[in-house]
């Protein structure tokens, strides 16, 4: 058995102390919501899992301030944790955020891909591929871009703004095509709007 002692630090913070000797640093929400006290006798099994839960904690806290600047998915913000050098604790953090509502890869997944379509413009191949990069699941991503609309009239919008200069010469066309593919347009999908753009020229004239 080890005798623990309790050192108040700077802000929210105490230090635990076995027999005397620094072990770890918690906040005083930990201290309270743990039950620990001044002079408190604990096992060495009580020990390591007290240790587990202030790593835990200590993810936990970090994995928040994450999330609290932009949405991650699961995978995403597991790394994140492990780099920065929170890795014991780390699942137990997110298991714990899943509960709370505060991580949901369906949710990060919606969001995450209805920007890529607004901002970037990205077509669904590309949007596919970035949420895999992200680590959201096949089945979480299928589902998203299930829900997707993705029209031809704004492909061909996309086309007039950006790259209505490059259709006079073949060579330029074949640049627009691939600068579309590289969105994540499939031929299809460019034909057609292509197509369209050039009805509605002749239209005009």
């Amino acid at each position: 058995m080890s005798k623990l002692t309790l050192r108040p630090g700077r802000e929210n913070k105490v230090h635990l102390l076995l027999d005397g000797a620094y072990a770890m640093t918690v906040d005083s929400d930990f201290v309270a919501f743990s039950g620990l006290y001044e002079n408190m006798e604990i096992s060495d099994e009580a020990l390591i899992a007290l240790q587990g839960a202030v790593n835990a904690r200590r993810a936990f806290n970090k994995a928040s301030d994450l999330l609290a600047i932009r949405d991650h998915s699961e995978k995403e913000l597991l790394q994140k944790l492990r780099q920065k050098g929170y890795a014991e604790g780390a699942e137990e953090a997110l298991a714990k955020l899943k509960d709370y509502g505060y991580l949901d890869d369906a949710r990060f997944a919606a969001r995450y891909a209805a920007e890529l379509q607004r901002v970037k413009h990205y077509g669904k191949r590309r949007i596919e591929q970035e949420l895999y990069r992200k680590g959201v699941s096949r089945d979480v991503i299928a589902e998203t871009l299930e829900s997707m609309t993705f029209e031809a009239e704004d492909l061909a919008a996309l086309i007039e703004q950006k790259y209505a200069r490059r259709l006079d010469t073949e060579k330029g066309v074949a640049q627009t095509v691939a600068a579309l593919q590289r969105r994540g347009y499939g031929m299809r999908e460019i034909r057609d709007a292509l197509d369209k753009l050039a009805q509605e020229e002749k239209e005009e004239a």
